[in-house]
């Protein structure tokens, strides 16, 4: 059956309803020539999920309908007649920056998911299919695209601010946190609103990692099978409860100035060996597993990736647009 080589069946009685405290149920735009892809997907996100779902069978049905509707997410193949993904994350990023587009790609294909995020994607999943992936990433999506809506404050001027947390291990700081430290982006002039979603979704992943792996010490492979997610869920749940670990705080420093914007994330983890970012972006071997994403989406969102020697400690640097773009004229000119 067609269907068994995208999705695993099994999987789609186990997921929760996705985002119960949200006042509406958010939109989702379904992008993919197969006709059973779209179906099985609409009927995950909708019964299951209970997303409102619409689906596309191109780009150019879908660039119809999003210039109808507003949508909170879109979900798009690459690989279509008509109007291929590309092109419509090409149109979408210019005409829908605000909308949040996740790329459907071939299993374990590194250089297509690079292009895609390059392109404007948030973020990729994998075929074959796990529901729990899909669902993980598109509420993350959500999520940050309505925490975007919360009205910031007006910057008439910046000079300099340096800013320090000290964050307990818990969800809810950490979400709270990547809002305060984000707002202030688009009114300094250092990105777009664009640009400060894929700002957001760095930090998110880096947050994750220090408090998953370097605050509460829960190993990463137990979220590589449907069971060990659960048992990775219980184990967080088990361990933010437990007051030897409320202690571990995570701390995040920010410098922002009308030129950049610096985050240092240090967590008090024993730390791992960290990757050589030097030379290449990150090849993990598998982008279907789930914490195998995260460098590469700070590698590909932020100008700068960095970690200390011991790995408990990350720097994200973002660069303002038409700095990056001086800088990058000086190299040439230099060449």
């Amino acid at each position: 059956m067609l269907l068994a080589k995208h999705v695993d069946p099994t999987s789609l009685y186990e997921i929760r309803p996705a985002l119960p405290s949200s006042p509406e149920s958010p939109k989702v735009l379904i992008v993919d020539d197969e006709e059973d892809i779209r179906k099985i997907l609409e009927m995950a996100l909708t019964t299951i999920s209970g997303y409102v779902v619409d689906t596309a069978k191109d780009g150019r049905d879908a660039l119809q309908r999003m210039r109808g509707k507003r949508y909170d997410v879109v979900i798009t193949d690459l690989q279509m007649p008509e109007m291929d993904g590309t092109r419509l994350l090409d149109i979408a990023r210019n005409e829908f920056p605000d909308i949040p587009i996740i790329v459907i790609t071939g299993f374990a294909r590194l250089e297509t998911a690079v292009e895609a995020l390059q392109l404007g994607a948030s973020n990729f999943i994998t075929k074959p299919f796990r529901i729990p992936e899909i669902r993980d990433v598109i509420e993350k999506a959500v999520q940050r695209k309505r925490d975007r809506e919360i009205p910031r404050r007006i910057l008439p001027c910046l000079v300099e601010e340096h800013l320090i947390f000290h964050i307990p291990p818990s969800i809810e700081s950490k979400s709270g946190v990547i809002h305060y430290l984000t707002e202030k982006l688009v009114g300094a002039g250092i990105c777009d609103e664009s640009g400060k979603y894929f700002v957001s979704v760095s930090l998110d992943e880096a947050l994750t990692n220090s408090l998953f792996y370097g605050c509460l010490e829960v190993s990463s492979d137990l979220r590589e099978t449907e069971s060990g997610t659960e048992e990775f869920n219980r184990i967080v749940q088990e361990r933010m409860q437990d007051p030897s670990y409320e202690e571990r705080a995570i701390t995040i420093e920010m410098n922002l100035s009308p030129e950049e914007v610096v985050y240092r994330i240090t967590d008090p983890g024993s730390g791992f060996e960290t990757p050589d970012l030097s030379q290449s972006l990150p090849e993990p071997s598998d982008l279907s597993r789930l914490h195998g994403r995260g460098l590469l989406l700070m590698t590909c969102f932020m100008d700068e990736v960095h970690y200390n020697e011991t790995g408990n400690q990350i720097t994200l640097i973002k660069k303002r647009a038409d700095q990056e773009a001086s800088e990058e004229i000086g190299n040439l000119e230099i060449g």
